[in-house]
């Protein structure tokens, strides 16, 4: 008798901790949250990088909410968030847009970098060596207001859905004269050789008669910081103010890294 009372009292134990966890999970905030999608070559979704997850990771865990994430094109990203209450990961500042959205605190910093096909390449000084050319960029991304004002005016853009390795086909295609990478970095021979050993792990044909396709020039367009971003309202931006108390917190602690600035050379 006594070895069954334990046993009930045990399944009343679990059921009673079953639903409070069940209680915690309906009642747990959910903030929607969008970033950019990017692509491999055979035109599937890439997961999101690690250090994105991570820190998504340790926001919910500190502010005890959960994000509903999902990758979508940019342009439509922007759009949405401008529709409903959307956070979205990675957006940079230009006055635009700050009409428009609030900002978190940076999460990092990143170059805007120019990559050619290394038997195609030019010097970049400023954007005045661009005159004429066409050059591939992300639809609704910024690569700093100084590029973004003169793309169609001084050069040509051709626009991008998603990001990715795959973008790199239409220059190897030569459909344009160089494209905008975006990248956390101040070593651009190691980015270099990533990108290149990137492609070639995806089989694409290499025709350039190089070693290595693609050159990065040594010199960003524009260095930008990224950010939490989301349309602007009192709510929103209590939302906001939480995020960077838990992103303070985090670097303060080692759990999330210091914010990286790339080098301009």
């Amino acid at each position: 008798m006594y070895a069954i009372r334990i046993f009930w009292l045990f399944c009343g134990s679990c059921l009673l901790l079953l639903c409070s966890n069940v209680s915690a999970a309906l009642t747990q905030e959910v903030v929607h949250l969008q970033t950019i999608e990017e692509f491999d070559k055979s035109g599937k979704a890439v997961p999101l990088p690690k250090a994105n997850a991570d820190l998504l990771g340790y926001i919910e865990k500190n502010l005890q909410i959960r994000f509903e994430v999902k990758q979508v094109p940019w342009k439509r990203a922007m759009d949405n968030a401008l529709r409903d209450d959307i956070v979205l990961m990675g957006m940079s500042i230009t006055s635009e847009r700050a009409k428009k959205y609030a900002f978190s605190d940076p999460i990092s910093a990143n170059g805007n970098w120019l990559i050619t096909r290394c038997d195609a390449t030019f010097k970049f000084d400023s954007l005045d060596d661009l005159k004429g050319k066409l050059i591939g960029v992300v639809s609704g991304t910024s690569a700093g207001e100084a590029f973004d004002q003169q793309a169609n005016k001084l050069f040509r853009v051709e626009n991008d859905t998603g990001a990715g390795i795959s973008r790199l086909q239409k220059l190897m295609a030569k459909r344009m004269d160089a494209l905008v990478w975006y990248g956390i970095t101040s070593d651009t021979k190691n980015m270099q050789e990533i990108i290149n050993r990137n492609f070639e792990s995806q089989h694409f044909n290499n025709d350039t008669g190089s070693a290595q396709a693609f050159c990065v020039l040594p010199k960003p367009i524009s260095i930008v910081s990224n950010h939490f971003a989301i349309r602007i309202s009192p709510k929103n931006q209590q939302l906001l103010a939480r995020i960077n108390q838990a992103m303070a917190k985090g670097r303060k602690e080692g759990a999330i890294p210091a914010l990286y600035k790339a080098s301009r050379n």
